[in-house]
């Protein structure tokens, strides 16, 4: 497991230091207000590229079942394209950051499955590792893929055209990301505390 944790970073670091860059070094504020909330991202999708890889490789050892191979695929497919994103964000952040938005529309188009790991998983059957993660579930991931899609082509369009409007844009931009990462962040804070309270 460690040796995926080392890959990841090693794949994410680079990207996330040029993006960075531009956060610091960008001429105008609505390009480093994007540049910020696409370095988040980044450090937010290298953690989830660990946690889906890890919850594979524990699931492999535990069922067999051909939707792994297929959710194994999904998800490296997903890793390669938005670290060509997250590289071209270190040089042309709006184009960088369309093909990121478009590998999650990928992911939430194809992944059909959720992994359940826990402490218990070798008692558990496949119905416990395995779920279904049906469309209405993904909808509003999809939605605010789909949005992030229209505002960045606004905000590449505006920004030669009406810089007023490009920093509006990039604040409702990084919001959304803000949002996110916080939703994250409580979802993986409550699913610790459960699974303390179930070893407990």
């Amino acid at each position: 497991m460690e040796r995926i944790s080392i890959i990841i970073f090693v794949l994410f670091f680079p990207a996330c230091i040029g993006i960075f860059k531009q956060a610091i070094w960008g001429t105008e504020l609505a390009h480093q207000i994007i540049a910020i909330a696409m370095c988040l991202f980044c450090v937010e999708q290298g953690r989830m590229a660990i946690k889906d890889l890890q919850k594979i490789a524990e699931a492999k050892k535990v069922v067999i079942d051909t939707r792994l191979d297929k959710f194994y695929i999904i998800t490296v497919t997903t890793i390669i394209v938005e670290l060509l994103g997250f590289y071209m964000s270190s040089f042309w952040l709006g184009w960088g950051s369309i093909i990121i938005l478009l590998s999650q529309v990928w992911f939430n188009l194809l992944a059909a499955i959720k992994i359940k790991i826990s402490s218990q998983t070798s008692a558990k059957s496949i119905i416990d590792i395995i779920e279904p993660w049906t469309i209405s579930e993904r909808l509003p991931v999809l939605i605010a893929d789909v949005l992030g899609l229209v505002l960045i082509s606004f905000w590449m369009l505006s920004f030669s055209m009406l810089k007023s409007a490009s920093f509006w844009i990039s604040l409702v931009l990084c919001t959304m990301v803000i949002l996110y990462l916080g939703i994250k962040l409580a979802s993986s804070v409550s699913s610790y505390l459960r699974n303390r309270v179930s070893l407990s």
